[in-house]
Parts: structure tokens; sequence; C-alpha cells
């Protein structure tokens, strides 16, 4: 930590350049050389209005084993590897978090994990004891960019706190709990791909989960408002050997204590083998529109996927809501519902008679109902993930 902080002369690991309390200006850059930098608590740049960035050097892979920022304002944070593996420290943790404190903060094309080793032959208490929860925001105005997330309790966690959050093309792949908690206001998630659900225990795990909170921080009151969630995929299994399948199956998109009110839930693809596929209890001017929900063709449960809207379960009505032209194989309540049309309701055992290739997620509808153009979510065939994600694939 004595030398210049250059090329020729650099200081030692990001971890120890904040606890030397090291001072930058808006507009520096901090660049990483290969190697582990440990726990970085970031912070500072509080007066700020242009952002200091981390990233890595050229040809570098730098890996940390989790990152903290608290009391930090525009921070820009690129490409960093997170996983503990080399620490030999098993305690769960939060591989990345911003704080309640914080503001401005991106984190962009990360790759986190809880191992660098293969999962297939692990035991469910031995997941349960090292799988950490991917990336927890708690500060406002902060993004996380196309990010990709394996191996983790739950992937991505928006707290209350985090308002106009932007949550954009991340890919969250084998998972314990839920893959998003979107807990706050104003805030965008479109663009995700979140798949592959293990079944480790009871929890009932969801691709996507919202619920309110009052002052008090109690459920069920409060509301949650003006969320857009459009353009995503959640799929409760990909591989047909993925470890632990589940039993109990994976819920889409699941917002089981409201209210919310201001919803926008458009253009994306649920696939899995149980009953609430978007649902929502307590909900005031949500739209739901152009979504395709069905089932997984792989092995499960055999329960049919549903879009429902319901009544709050203590506080009353479900009020001006659309559901408009989406492809489902199934409705179960439609409460507060003004605007119906232009859906789709098909047999979940007949969905071969309606995608080009169900069985191997090419959503495409066939001629017989492309006249309904405007049913359905555009996106029509799924990313080209490889198995291997599943497995050790990093050296």
């Amino acid at each position: 930590m004595a030398n210049a902080g250059t090329f020729d002369s650099p200081w030692s690991t990001l971890d120890s350049v904040f606890l030397a309390n090291k001072k930058f200006l808006p507009g520096d850059s901090i660049i990483l050389l290969s190697g582990n930098h440990g726990n970085p608590v970031i912070s500072g740049n509080l007066k700020g209005n242009q952002a200091i960035t981390i990233l890595p050097g050229e040809r570098q892979f730098p890996r940390v084993n989790s990152l903290q920022v608290t009391n930090g304002k525009y921070w820009k944070i690129y490409g960093l590897k997170v996983c503990p593996d080399e620490t030999g420290r098993l305690e769960k943790r939060d591989f990345v978090a911003i704080k309640a404190n914080s503001s401005f903060i991106l984190i962009e094309n990360f790759d986190i994990s809880s191992t660098d080793s293969c999962v297939n032959n692990w035991s469910v208490s031995k997941m349960l004891t090292r799988a950490g929860l991917g990336i927890r925001v708690e500060g406002t105005d902060c993004s996380l960019i196309n990010n990709t997330l394996k191996q983790v309790s739950f992937g991505i966690v928006v707290a209350k706190t985090a308002i106009r959050t932007q949550i954009s093309g991340n890919i969250i792949y084998g998972f314990l709990h839920d893959g998003i908690r979107g807990l706050s206001d104003d805030s965008v998630f479109e663009f995700n791909l979140v798949a592959g659900s293990y079944g480790i225990d009871n929890n009932h795990d969801d691709g996507f989960q919202s619920w309110s909170t009052d002052e008090q921080g109690k459920v069920g009151m409060g509301k949650v408002s003006n969320v857009i969630l459009r353009n995503n995929i959640f799929i409760s299994q990909l591989d047909p050997d993925q470890p632990f399948p589940q039993e109990t199956g994976m819920q889409g998109i699941g917002c089981f204590d409201g209210f919310f009110e201001n919803w926008t839930v458009e253009n994306n693809v649920v696939l899995t083998n149980m009953w609430h596929g978007i649902s929502f209890y307590g909900a005031k001017n949500v739209k739901i529109a152009n979504n395709t929900v069905a089932s997984n063709p792989f092995s499960g449960k055999p329960f049919i996927p549903w879009i429902g809207i319901y009544n709050h379960k203590k506080l009353g009505l479900s009020l001006g809501n659309i559901v408009v032209n989406n492809f489902t194989t199934g409705f179960s309540e439609m409460k507060g519902v003004i605007a119906e049309s232009g859906n789709i309701k098909v047999d979940g055992k007949k969905l071969n008679e309606y995608f080009e290739h169900w069985k191997s997620f090419d959503l495409q509808l066939r001629s017989k109902v492309k006249n309904s153009s405007k049913v359905g979510a555009k996106i029509e065939k799924l990313p080209k993930i490889k198995s291997q994600l599943y497995l050790c694939d990093y050296q």
C-alpha cells in the first residue's frame, strides 16, 4: 500500500485500498489486476455528481469473495467475479450488497456463484450451507445490468427502500428459493432470465415475488407502486438432468400480499408446473398483457399454471385491472378486471399443437394461432443456454 498506485507500482487489493482510506475524485477509475481482492467495502463520493469507476484492466481477471457498497454514491463497478471458494469459509453471505445509505450504484457484468465446483453431487445440507444470496439492493436509484448469478439461494433481492431500481439483462440460473424479489416502488425488471429452480426445502419458490409492507414492516399492509415487469423469462427447469429437481413446483410471478398499484406485467414467458403462473392478491390498476404462461415440458408436478387476480386477503377489493392478449393454460379468479379481451386459453396437455417446438422451448406459435398475432409474448425462442452452466465451468 506504500506504492504509488500506478500500473508499474500498484497498490494491493481493492479491499486494502478502502481499508487504507485512499481518496478518489469524481471521474477517477480504479483498474484491477488479476487476483483475489478480498471483501472490499466501497464508500465515498457522496458530494460528487460524476461516477467513480472500478473495472478490470485489459486481460485481467480480478475476483472478490464478496463486495459491499455502504455510504457511497455514484459508483460504477464492472466485470468482477464473485465467489468465496478460495477462502475456505463456508458461512452464508450476501455476495454483493448495496446498503440503504448508498445511491446511484451500477453493478454490471458480474459473474457471481457460491462455488467454482460442481454441485451435481452435493447433498441438500451442503447446498443449504454454501449457497449465498446473489445481490441485495437497499439503496436508491441503483442498476443491476447483465450480471450472471449461479448456484445461489436467492438471486436478486430488491428491498422496499430501493426505489427506482433497474434490473435488466441478468441471468439467474440454478437457485434455491426465489429468483428475484422486488419490493420497491418505481422500479423496472426487464429482459432477465430466471431458470433452474432447485427443490431444496419447503419454501414456495418463485421466479419473481413481491409483497407490500407498511412503515412498521407489517407484511400485507401498505402498497408497492409503479413497477414494470416486462420481457422476462421464468422457467422452472431447463436441463433434464438438473440437480435438486423441483418436487413442489416453482411459481412464476407471485405477488401474494398487496396492495400492488399501477403495475405493468407484459411480454413475459412463464413455463412451470405449478399453479401460480402470474398471480396478484390485492391489485389496483394492474395491466397484464401479452404474456405466455404454460407448462414446462419436463416432468414435475402435474399442476397447470394460470393467470389470476384476487382480492386482498384482508383489506378489500381489487380494482381497475386489465388482462388482455395473453396465451395461457389457465385462468383463476379475475377480480376487479375492467377489460379482458384477446386472451387464448389452451389445454396444457396439447401445447405441441400451438407451439412449433414446445419441448425444446421454441415458443413460436403455429399457423393455427398466428392469426391472433397480438396474443402472447413476442419472445419466441429462448436464449441458447448450455446445460453445463449447472456444472463447474470455471477454470
